[in-house]
């Protein structure tokens, strides 16, 4: 039995690295991800949009964003050595691909990005916090979660 492949957006991936709300749905994920039960998916676009957010964290409430990427990207690289977690580089073709979504669905390209990669990694659940994000992926035939 292979594992289901689950695509997390950048909202999904930071709550598993600062403490928000629904982080447990994240720390979920990796659970399963390493007993796994999934391999998680994402775009290299996603570390460079979290690495944005931790410096965010640190500028307001002083959190040590480069602690923050370290223990992400180890945790990435463990869990990518281990088959649980797959990474999709921004390729010229998604970008095309995700310019239609975001003309026809009005979206933030890096939003765009995200769906599309979704599709081309196959993943049966696309997992936002977003709730904009969630309706699009809806629309364009994605399952989602929250």
């Amino acid at each position: 039995m292979s594992a289901t492949r689950v695509y997390i957006d950048t909202s999904i991936l930071v709550k598993r690295y600062v403490k928000e709300a629904d982080t447990e749905i994240a720390d979920t994920i990796f659970r399963r991800a390493l007993r796994g039960e999934v391999v998680i998916c994402s775009s290299e676009i996603n570390l460079g949009e979290a690495t944005v957010v931790f410096d965010k964290y640190s500028r307001k409430v002083g959190l040590n964003a480069r602690d923050r990427l370290q223990t992400m990207l180890s945790e990435l690289k463990s869990l990518e050595r281990s088959s649980s977690f797959e990474i999709y580089p921004l390729s010229s073709q998604i970008i095309r691909k995700s310019i239609r979504i975001l003309l026809e669905h009005h979206i933030y390209i890096v939003d765009a990005v995200q769906l599309q990669t979704c599709v081309e990694a196959e993943g049966t659940v696309f997992y936002t916090a977003d709730r904009e994000l969630k309706a699009v992926a809806e629309k364009i035939g994605l399952k989602t979660q929250m």
